[in-house]
């Protein structure tokens, strides 16, 4: 299994035919037919009510500070941070935490400008006293990090990033618990940045994404320090990427969903490296997502039912999506079959006793911004979910002030969502009248 993965290398994804293709037009139709009959990415339009997923970072609902409180709290932390300085000097170790105190309070009061002079202050600390690469600085990073997303500079919260993958390894060996930390926060970032449509680099953006999760599993595969936490952290990450190519980087298409426009005579040799490497990806996805699933089941030992029985559930799940029907039911079967032998009732019921909209994992959702103070409207969605996954009998009704426009898009996103079915005794069984509220994002 180990060099089954290992395989999966870019060279070893290069189809011979794609080396040799004499016409870009054949290759365009079959893109278009591939287009056929794909699942509608789930929490990218609309998303259950209080569904939340980690991957979309962070959804901070801080309680502002009182006034009187907080003048109060700045001035007994300045009176410690002065009394630290005389007995240390400027750089003292006891600084980092007071200044940490003190930014977060600037950041409940919403002085931004003050919460990131504090931060940088109190990193500089721990930096003269630590290390550059010391772990005491991650907090305060990430902390920092908030900051940006608070004033919707995301360009610069981009560059914070990349400078905190660079600052932790840039994803080389040795694959410490730190290292790995911040490459899988590094990694959950440019998928965010992706959803936000942060900039124009996307199909770069993408090819770094694939290709440094893609590396650290096979590094990650090999080494024995790694455990199976952290290597079951990178497999789910890789997996949300792969769903992403799948959804909005088809054969073909630019990455802002448009069919390239290029002449049928354009020989293969001019067309776009990085286009065509991503076209590679998306081709041989649904291949790759199953090879690292069944290697992190392999990796998983019997005696962990909940995590053998999740990494299958993964399995189904991304073979139901990608409507792989039949593997996907055998794969569901062993989750029931699994949970059902070790006496997890309750999981049983949450995974599989009503059906999920997929992919389940948040691969496609992105938060509305902090700033906004708005709730996003609501709608209210009762239809049936047959055996195999789909939704019919679809009707939307308005509950907090949806146009028609949003009540119709949401009706056919719910007939193009695939679901996970109930699954009864091991056989998928229909759900009648099921009734859902969700929140329409845009």
């Amino acid at each position: 299994m180990v060099g089954e993965l290992n395989n999966w290398s870019l060279d070893h994804l290069v189809p011979g035919w794609v080396k040799v293709a004499g016409s870009l037009c054949i290759y365009l139709v079959l893109a278009q037919a591939a287009l056929a009959g794909k699942s509608a990415p789930y929490g990218e339009y609309f998303v259950r009510v209080d569904e939340r997923w980690p991957d979309a970072g962070a959804v901070r609902s801080e309680p502002e500070a009182d006034a009187a409180s907080a003048a109060q709290d700045n001035a007994s932390f300045q009176t410690q941070l002065s009394r630290l300085e005389a007995q240390g000097g400027p750089y003292a170790d006891g600084l980092a935490e007071p200044l940490a105190d003190l930014a977060r309070l600037h950041r409940r009061s919403g002085d931004v400008a003050q919460a990131q002079q504090a931060y940088q202050r109190a990193l500089h600390v721990v930096r003269i006293n630590d290390g550059l690469y010391s772990e005491r600085q991650v907090p305060i990073l990430r902390e920092l990090f908030e900051t940006y997303r608070m004033t919707g500079d995301l360009a610069a919260l981009d560059a914070r990033y990349n400078y905190f993958f660079r600052l932790y390894g840039n994803g080389q060996p040795p694959l410490t618990p730190l290292r790995l930390g911040a490459a899988l926060e590094y990694l959950r970032w440019q998928r965010e940045a992706l959803r936000l449509e942060l900039d124009e680099r996307d199909t770069e953006r993408v090819i770094n994404l694939y290709s440094v999760n893609d590396q650290l599993l096979r590094s990650a595969a090999t080494d024995p320090a790694v455990s199976l936490e952290s290597y079951r952290g990178l497999v789910l990450s890789q997996l949300r990427n792969l769903y992403l190519i799948q959804s909005r980087y088809d054969p073909g298409k630019e990455s802002k969903g448009v069919i390239a426009q290029v002449a049928p005579s354009t020989p293969w040799d001019e067309q776009d490296t990085s286009q065509r490497r991503l076209e590679t990806y998306q081709r041989n996805a649904l291949k790759y997502g199953r090879v690292i699933l069944k290697d992190l089941i392999h990796r998983t030992p019997d005696s962990d039912v909940a995590g053998t029985a999740a990494a299958w559930l993964e399995l189904a799940d991304w073979n139901q999506w990608n409507d792989r029907r039949a593997d996907a039911l055998d794969a569901y079967r062993k989750v029931d079959s699994l949970l059902r032998e070790a006496g997890e009732e309750a999981l049983l019921a949450a995974w599989l006793g009503e059906p999920v909209e997929l992919p389940a994992n948040g691969a496609f959702w992105q938060p509305r911004p902090v700033a906004v103070d708005i709730e996003p409207p609501v709608v209210r969605a009762r239809y049936d979910v047959s055996a195999s996954g789909r939704a019919d009998n679809i009707e939307v009704t308005d509950v907090s002030g949806v146009d028609e426009s949003k009540l119709g898009r949401v009706r056919r996103n719910l007939a193009q969502t695939r679901f996970r079915p109930r699954i009864l005794d091991g056989e998928p069984e229909p759900q009648l009248q099921l009734q859902r509220d969700y929140q329409v994002l845009y």
